[in-house]
């Protein structure tokens, strides 16, 4: 898959929203709703390298600065290095967990700050027979029952902020997240909830990687809908549980970012 993207948008917004839907045979609305999150943004999604490329062109004679990308070159969140128990040194940061990985805080090129969302949904059937008078007179006795069926829902919505760390080597980018990671180097700083010490420990990764470049366009960033990754997940024959997440397009979204700013650091 091609993934075709702006980096910086050159203008005014709604100046190029109609030239955009043109591109991509769209209404004007659905290209705004490409945009409007924000930018960096991702604006097509293609099987066509052909297409991607072409589209590419014409954003760049617009003046914007465009990118596009092949998926197969992606390193996904789940590939990433995350680990769940950090100690930090004077050095760098050093995964706790069974492989111990290393990254040098002289060696971390861009740090990008963003926010990973869920969605859940569950919804269940009941149905239950209730005498029904209506129907007894109606059928003279014969039908003395109706059926109901009545559907209940819940959703819950969670949302995490993450820390997604570029080496400038070809090692594997690193994924802090606010929560379910143990920083065992805070020493007496360790505060008391898990958003505190993520903040602390974002905080201290920019003190001591002076040179790494930071961006925190994408934290509460809001995520058009045909990029969310929706899975459902059917619990007996009436019991549903959908969960939505924007972490697959967040990933997307960063690796843009870093393309962008390994290209300006030329």
């Amino acid at each position: 898959m091609y993934v075709v993207g702006i980096a910086q948008l050159a203008g005014e917004l709604q100046n190029e929203v109609p030239l955009l839907a043109a591109d991509l045979g769209m209404a004007p609305y659905d290209a705004r709703m490409l945009l409007a999150p924000g930018i960096p943004a991702i604006v097509l999604l293609s099987a066509e390298k052909d297409r991607a490329m072409s589209l590419v062109s014409k954003l760049r004679e617009r003046g914007h600065d465009a990118l596009a990308f092949d998926t197969r070159g992606l390193v996904s969140n789940g590939q990433m290095v995350q680990p769940r128990q950090i100690t930090i040194s004077a050095e760098g940061l050093t995964s706790a967990d069974r492989y111990a990985q290393h990254l040098n805080f002289a060696d971390i090129f861009l740090l990008v700050r963003a926010t990973h969302t869920t969605t859940t949904e569950t919804s269940s059937e009941t149905t239950k027979k209730s005498f029904s008078l209506g129907r007894a007179v109606m059928t003279g006795g014969l039908v003395m029952r109706k059926k109901t069926t009545q559907t209940d829902s819940a959703h819950s919505y969670d949302k995490i902020e993450v820390l997604y760390l570029y080496p400038s080597t070809a090692s594997s980018p690193w994924l802090l997240a606010e929560t379910g990671t143990r920083y065992l180097g805070l020493g007496d700083r360790l505060a008391p909830t898990e958003r505190a010490n993520f903040l602390k420990v974002v905080d201290l990764i920019r003190s001591r990687a002076e040179q790494a470049r930071f961006d925190d366009r994408l934290v509460g960033r809001k995520t058009p809908t045909h990029l969310l990754q929706t899975t459902l997940q059917t619990m007996g024959d009436k019991d549903r549980l959908t969960t939505s997440t924007n972490a697959s397009a967040v990933d997307l979204l960063c690796h843009l970012t870093a393309m962008w700013h390994f290209k300006e650091a030329r």
